[in-house]
Order: structure tokens, then C-alpha cells, then sequence
């Protein structure tokens, strides 16, 4: 069988090669016999035998020189190289095809050993649509002519075209657009010519179409804001800032320079600037900052420059303010030299006073005048004040304001005046039983005034009998009269410059009270009595301290005696004396000296045991009505005074209340509506009334109750106050709220725990 088959194949082959007929071809992949390839662009070409594969060998590829393309080939194999992509297909690679390498291309086989068949390609160079010079941002700048780049590269050449916001912009239609070869020209740039343009590219040839978007944004030069100020003043010694404002597209970037030497202000040790801001920032501004500085703004589109004339303000400083001297009720002129720029205005305010003076008369001193002027190039001021008085002596304040500031010093203004003992009240002085005195003078002056004293008009400065401490302004004498030549008109002198002054003090000898005239018995209980005074017909030249009384029983020794003292003008009660007791009193008077003789005598049967004195009602009461108005209007609180007990101790109060109504001018109850409550602390000397109606009158009494009965009742009548839940208002007394438990109180306190008492 394999022996036929090789017969068969020889048989072909001879027939073949005698009838010169080759019936396999070779094809290349793309199939076009033309193929247009870009520059720069890998190629890939693809050759291979159509039928009978198996009898193809030897597939190559040549070039257009007709020189084979092998992968050893030193000069070639980076731009051109073969690669089998099957047993029976060759590639041909072009790494990156080049304008140079166009031509036709050769594949080559041997065909069943002896015949040699090939296929030739030929390869076009192009160039794709390239963009040489078309930048995707253009910047025109406002009111120029601008062209838009956009420099297109192809091979076929290719057709430009453009298109802005999606409409075709065609050539010769419009003045304001003209398409050039490389670009669209804008004539007079307008900010209306912002947008997106589409530069289109088209070669006919290949069909290939490119498309550039480009933006275009028109940018404009600063320009300065109108509301900047050409004048910007700042503090020495401050820390300024000068903001300079321009606007323009794109936003600009600033600088500023000092107008004088040129300097770049960003590079001063003192100094910043924000570029993007604008702001100069200056740190310690001093005097060498006064001058011209310019603001530079720059853009793309342009710079612009505009001058500040920067003006350093000085504070103030208040050069010089003497302290001055002058006499009274003379003209007295306080100056106060102050520098700055601009010059301050210079015033004056007096320390401890309510305002400044202003310039000129004073509105409430026509004697004070500030006088304001400019002298050798400092602000002056002088304060006049004429005649001088002694309440202007103290400090004043210079005060020295500008725009910078303010400065403040103070001076000192004396009012020299003669001596004054207007603060040295004592006039009278007393000594007894050889008792030492101070005898003390100030005088008020400036300069300080000298003291000296004299006795009776004696000279008494180098006497040994007296002690002086001090010669002034203060000075003080100390006297013991140890007999009556000490006693007498002593003279205190005082002398400056200005003048002399004197005073009088008159010592004189004190004795004790004499004695008491007469003692009243005003009111008497079985255990006390209340007493009052005729006091003594001289107080012995001091004023009464004190009464002192001695009793004793009528049975009993005076050395057996008691005694008591009450100071002046307080109650005069004597306690603890025992019921139907006669008792004997003698009294006397008290002051700095010692008590006077006793006298005054007198003897008193103390009353038997009965029922207490009435108590003396605490609330006061309208003078005109004669009634207490309470602050509650269900409430009243009474307050009393613990009577007397006449003997036996009080053991409660009785309190009776009872709504009144005024009849011809008259209090009358309401029958049956009085309510008796029974108080039995003895400690507290006051009760709150309760459950009372609104704007109501009442009666109040009260009686105190000991084993033997009730007092007189104290008596008063109250009003309590309207209801404000009733008028619109709040109630702001807790207490007035109504609580579940009321009731309770209301109905069963009064009935259980206080029951009713009825007066007899």
C-alpha cells in the first residue's frame, strides 16, 4: 500500500514538471496587495501557502532591495524581523514603520522541492492625524488679536476645521473669526470669547477623523479697586497690615516695593507679603516705614502698579509736667508739653473727679481754663486755675490723645495755705483726781505749720510740768493737774510762712454727779416696778452714765442691800421683788467721775399676787386708720411683748379673733364668728393666725393667763390683703394653696387641739 502511494506521488510530480504548471499559491494577510500603514505604528504581515502546505519550504520574506529579512542582520533586527506563527506561516514585524521603509514585500517559497513560487506586497507609508502645536488650554488676553493654535500633521494632508459650543465656525462668514493654517485667529479679544473650541482634523483619503478639544479662557489684566485707599496710616510700635486689591484673569500675584530705593518689601526683616493676597504684613512699624510704597500686580495678561502713601502715626508722649506750688487765692498755671504725629491734643483731668476737663472755661468752674497751643513744635496745654482754692491741691492728669493713642502723666498741684485747726474739734477737756489729759491740735497747712502752747497766755513750751509730743503738724499736750494751777484756757499757736492761727481748749476739773432729785414710780406689779428720774441738778461737768438703785427689804440691814444700774435712757424696771413685800430704795446718779450720794429715798408695799399685766402688742398700725394691714391675704402673724406676771408665772395666751365691720365709727363683731386659739409656748412671743379671709377687717386680742386669771386684753385690729388668684395675679405664696390635708385642719385643730376659750 505505502509503495502505490509513492508511485502516485512521482506520477503528479513528473506530470507537473512537464506540463510547467504551478497550482499552489502563496497569500498574505491583510489580503490587499496596497497596504497604507502609519508611521511609528507596528506592522505585522502574515504569509503563507494556500493549498499543499505540506509540500512548501523554505518561506522568507525580502525587501524592496530584494534582500531576505533575517533576525541576525545587525543593521535590521531593531526595526525589522520574521517570526513563524505556525509551521506554515512566516510574519514579517515592523517594530516602528518608518517613511523610509515603504516599497514592496516579498514572500518566497520552494515549492515541492524545485519550484519557487512568491507573493509581493506593497507597503504605503502614512501619517495618522498628529497634533504638532494645539495646546488643549489657551489663554488669549483681552482686547488683542489672538490666534488659537492648533497645528495638525497627517500624511494625506488633512482638512482643519473648527467648531465653538457645537457650531461650525465657517471660513469668510465672520470678521471677528478667520481660520488660518495653523489656528483661529480672534480678532479684539472679548470676554465673550471664552469656551470650548473643537479644532476638527479630517484626511479624506483614509477616512481618519481627530478631533482636539480646546478650552479657551480670556485673561484680562489687574485692575485696581477703586475703594482702595491711596492713604493708609498706622501705629509706630504696632504690628499694620495694607491690603492691596486688584482683579484680573487669572487672579493676580502681588508684591510691593518701597517707592524710595526700590526694595522689595517681602525680602524686609520687618515685613511679609501674602503673593496671592495682597496683604503686607508689617511687624514694629518705626518711622523709617513713613513714605510712598507701591503694589504690584502681575497676571499673565499684564502688570499693573499703584502707590500708598504710608503714614506713620506717632503716639503720643507727654514730654514734661513740673509739679508746682502756689498760694492760695492766687493764680496757679500747670503746663504739660506732649509731642506725636499728628501733634495730640493735650487736656487735663483732676484724679478723683468725674470727667476731663475740656478745652477753654470749664462749663462748671468759671475759675479753670486749659489753655491749648503748639509751641516749638510740641503740643502744649496749661491749665489755669484763678483764685486757687484749697480743694484744688491734689493730682492732675495730663492727657495727650491722637490717632496713635494716648499718653498720660501726672503733675502735682500744691495749695500753700496758713493754718487751719478746722479739724480739731476739742474745745473742752476735763480731768479729776489728778488724772493725766491729752490735749491734741492739728493743724491743717502747707507748708506744715509750727505749734506751740501757751497756758493762761504763759509760755508753758520749755515748762518741766507739761509733756509736748510733736510741734506739728500735729501736737499733742499732756497735762496732770495736780492742782489748780493746771486747770485753765490753754492756747494751741500755729504758724507757717503764711500766716498764724490759734486755739482754745478750756480744762476744767470734773466732780461726780449730785444727787438725784426725785425717782417716780410709774408703774408697779407685784413683782416689779418701773421707775423714771429727775436726774441731779448738775452732772458734775461730765455727761450721766448710768442710775444705780440699792433696795432691801423694810426688815432687813442696808448691808444686806441689792443693787442694780441701768444705763441712760433705758427702761428703768427692777425685777424679781416679792408680792406684799415693802421694800426701801435709795438711789444715785453716775458718770465718768464716780456715783453721787444716795438719795431720793423711798419705801413701797409690793401689791398681792393677781392675774398678769396686759401684753403690749408689737405690729404697728396705721397712724390715720388705726388698723394693721397684713401682707397675706390669709394670714397675720402677731408679735407681743411678755407682760409682767404679777407673782405667778404665766402659763399661756389666749388669741381671739373675730371678723369687724365699722359701724358709726365703731368696730363691731359678727356674732358667732369668733375663733379663740390657746398658745402655751412662753419662749416664742409671736403666732400666725391662719385661714383668714381676703380683704377682710378683723379684731385681734390677746390676754396672758396665770393661776390667778386672764390680763386686760392687748387689742388691734388687721386687714389682710386681696387675694391675687381673684385680681389676675399670681400667687406667689405657697403656703396660700389649697392642700388635700386643709380640710383636716380647718375642721378638727380648732375642735380637738385648740378648744374654743370664752372671756369672762
Amino acid at each position: 500500500m505505502g509503495g502505490n502511494s509513492i508511485g502516485v506521488f512521482q506520477v503528479v510530480l513528473i506530470f507537473a514538471v512537464i506540463s510547467g504548471c504551478t497550482c499552489v499559491e502563496l497569500e498574505i494577510m491583510p489580503y490587499s496587495a496596497v497596504q497604507a500603514k502609519p508611521v511609528g505604528k507596528k506592522v505585522l504581515l502574515t504569509c503563507r501557502a494556500q493549498d499543499d502546505k505540506g509540500l512548501i519550504s523554505n518561506l522568507q520574506w525580502l525587501d524592496p532591495q530584494n534582500r531576505t529579512i533575517r533576525n541576525d542582520n545587525e543593521l535590521t533586527r531593531n526595526r525589522l524581523s520574521v517570526e513563524k506563527m505556525t509551521p506554515d506561516a512566516l510574519a514579517l514585524i515592523f517594530t516602528s514603520l518608518q517613511e523610509s521603509e515603504a516599497g514592496t514585500y516579498t514572500c518566497s517559497a520552494v515549492y515541492a522541492g524545485t519550484q519557487t513560487i512568491s507573493k509581493s506586497v506593497r507597503i504605503d507609508t502614512i501619517y495618522a492625524i498628529s497634533w504638532i502645536d494645539a495646546p488643549q488650554e489657551q489663554f488669549p488676553i483681552l482686547g488683542t488679536r489672538y490666534k488659537v493654535k492648533c497645528k495638525v500633521q497627517a500624511n494625506p494632508s488633512p482638512i482643519v476645521d473648527w467648531l465653538r459650543n457645537g457650531q461650525q465656525i465657517m471660513p469668510g462668514t465672520s470678521e471677528h473669526y478667520v481660520i488660518d493654517t495653523d489656528g483661529l485667529v480672534i480678532q479684539n479679544v472679548t470676554e465673550e470669547d471664552d469656551g470650548t473650541y473643537i479644532c476638527r482634523a479630517i484626511v479624506l483619503d483614509t477616512g481618519e477623523l481627530s478631533e482636539r478639544n480646546i478650552k479657551v479662557e480670556v485673561h484680562t489684566a489687574p485692575t485696581f479697586d477703586e475703594r482702595m485707599p491711596t492713604t493708609v496710616e498706622v501705629v509706630e510700635g504696632e504690628s499694620a497690615s495694607v491690603t492691596c486689591v486688584a482683579k484680573g484673569k487669572p487672579n493676580p500675584q502681588y508684591s510691593w516695593i518701597r517707592s524710595n530705593n526700590d526694595l522689595n518689601l517681602a525680602s524686609s526683616d520687618r515685613s511679609t507679603v501674602n503673593e496671592n493676597t495682597g496683604v503686607l504684613t508689617i511687624t514694629r512699624v518705626s518711622k523709617e516705614d513713613n513714605g510712598e510704597i507701591k503694589c504690584m500686580a502681575r497676571n499673565a495678561a499684564g502688570t499693573m502698579e499703584k502707590s500708598v502713601n504710608l503714614v506713620v502715626i506717632i503716639k503720643p508722649q507727654v514730654m514734661d509736667i513740673r509739679n508746682i506750688s502756689v498760694v492760695e487765692k492766687r493764680e496757679s498755671k500747670l503746663v504739660c508739653r506732649a509731642t506725636g504725629n499728628p501733634l495730640p491734643s493735650v487736656t487735663f483731668w483732676k484724679i478723683g473727679s468725674n470727667s476731663e476737663m475740656v478745652a477753654g472755661l470749664q462749663p462748671t468752674d468759671d475759675r479753670v481754663v486749659v489753655d491749648q497751643r503748639v509751641v516749638e513744635g510740641a503740643a502744649e496745654a496749661t491749665l489755669i486755675i484763678n483764685p486757687l482754692i484749697r480743694s484744688d491741691d491734689g493730682l492732675y492728669t495730663c492727657i495727650a490723645r491722637n490717632k496713635g493713642g494716648e499718653a498720660r502723666k501726672n503733675g502735682h498741684l500744691t495749695v500753700e495755705y496758713s493754718p487751719s485747726f478746722a479739724n480739731t474739734p476739742i474745745r473742752d477737756a476735763w480731768s479729776w483726781n489728778k488724772k493725766p489729759v491729752n490735749l491734741t491740735c492739728l493743724a491743717e497747712s502747707i507748708p506744715n505749720a509750727t505749734i506751740t502752747w501757751r497756758l493762761n497766755e504763759r509760755d508753758i513750751q520749755k515748762d518741766p510740768n507739761f509733756k509736748i509730743q510733736g510741734n506739728g503738724p500735729i501736737s499733742s499736750l499732756l497735762v496732770t493737774p495736780i492742782d489748780n494751777r493746771f486747770y485753765g484756757t490753754y492756747k494751741c499757736i500755729a504758724r507757717n510762712v503764711h500766716g498764724e492761727v490759734f486755739h482754745l481748749i478750756s480744762l476744767s476739773e470734773a466732780h461726780v454727779p449730785t444727787e438725784v432729785l426725785q425717782a417716780v414710780l410709774d408703774v408697779v406689779t407685784a413683782t416689779t416696778i418701773t421707775f423714771s428720774f429727775k436726774g441731779p441738778s448738775s452732772s458734775g461737768g461730765r455727761p450721766l452714765k448710768a442710775y444705780q438703785v440699792e433696795y432691801k427689804d423694810d426688815k432687813k440691814p442696808w448691808t444686806e442691800a441689792k443693787n442694780k444700774t441701768w444705763a441712760i435712757n433705758s427702761p428703768y424696771i427692777l425685777e424679781g421683788l416679792m408680792p406684799q413685800t415693802t421694800y426701801n430704795f435709795r438711789f444715785a446718779a453716775v458718770n465718768d467721775v464716780g456715783s453721787s450720794n444716795w438719795a431720793a429715798h423711798q419705801t413701797v408695799s409690793m401689791p398681792k399676787r393677781s392675774f398678769p399685766e396686759e401684753p403690749k402688742i408689737l405690729n404697728p398700725t396705721l397712724a390715720e386708720e388705726k388698723y394693721t394691714v397684713s401682707p397675706y391675704h390669709d394670714r397675720f402673724e402677731l408679735s407681743w411683748r411678755i407682760p409682767p406676771d404679777n407673782g405667778e408665772p404665766i402659763d399661756r395666751y389666749d388669741i381671739k379673733y373675730c371678723p369687724v365691720k365699722k359701724v358709726n365709727n365703731e368696730w363691731v363683731e359678727t356674732e358667732d364668728t369668733c375663733t379663740t386659739l390657746e398658745h402655751r409656748s412662753l419662749e416664742v412671743t409671736s403666732y400666725e393666725i391662719q385661714y383668714l379671709e381676703a380683704d377682710t377687717f378683723y379684731k385681734v386680742e390677746i390676754r396672758a393667763h396665770n393661776n390667778i386669771g386672764f390680763s386686760v386684753p392687748g387689742q388691734i385690729v388687721i386687714k389682710t390683703a386681696r387675694d391675687p388668684g381673684i385680681y389676675g395675679q399670681p400667687v406667689n405664696d405657697s403656703s396660700s394653696a389649697i392642700s388635700p390635708f386643709r380640710p383636716l385642719v380647718v375642721f378638727f385643730v380648732p375642735l380637738l387641739l385648740l378648744p374654743h376659750l370664752r372671756w369672762h
